[in-house]
């Protein structure tokens, strides 16, 4: 009951209107580090809206996270330059160290995630893990980056 009294804290901070319904979603995903279903039909309840426009919206932010994250978050940019320097590779050689495959939710352990531009470029490619950004990584290099998380 603690997460409704704390979502209700942050609603009345914000006036119930829809131009707030972006910086509250932010911030209850920011708090909780996701936006549960409980959550967005307080939020749809408190602005007037539906369930399905609250999830439409939070859905739209890669900021905005709609499912609990794994205790293992990896996200491996895909988009030009860093294509270019092998992160189809990268993104593989992940895939096989956990047996998994990028995009999928079947494991709550470890999420993999392809991302495009991370607008970092000129350093990629790029590798968050966890939040913490890896510059220039190369298949080599992962399984190095991975051991400090497993």
């Amino acid at each position: 009951m603690q997460n409704n009294v704390t979502v209700e804290k942050i609603l009345v901070s914000y006036d119930p209107e829809v131009q707030n319904l972006l910086p509250v979603l932010k911030k209850i995903s920011a708090v909780f580090g996701f936006i549960g279903s409980k959550d967005a039909e307080i939020v749809a309840e408190y602005f007037g809206l539906s369930l399905a426009k609250i999830c439409e919206v939070a859905s739209f932010y890669d900021l905005i996270k709609t499912r609990k994250p794994a205790n293992l978050e990896i996200k491996v940019c895909s988009s030009g330059d860093c294509a270019l320097g092998s992160s189809a590779e990268i993104i593989q050689e992940i895939e096989n160290y956990f047996r998994i495959k990028a995009g999928d939710e079947f494991n709550p352990k470890v999420r993999l995630e392809k991302n495009s531009c991370l607008g970092r470029c000129a350093e990629g490619p790029i590798m968050i893990v966890n939040g913490k950004v890896f510059e220039k990584v190369t298949v080599s290099s992962v399984h190095r980056i991975l051991g400090e998380y497993v």
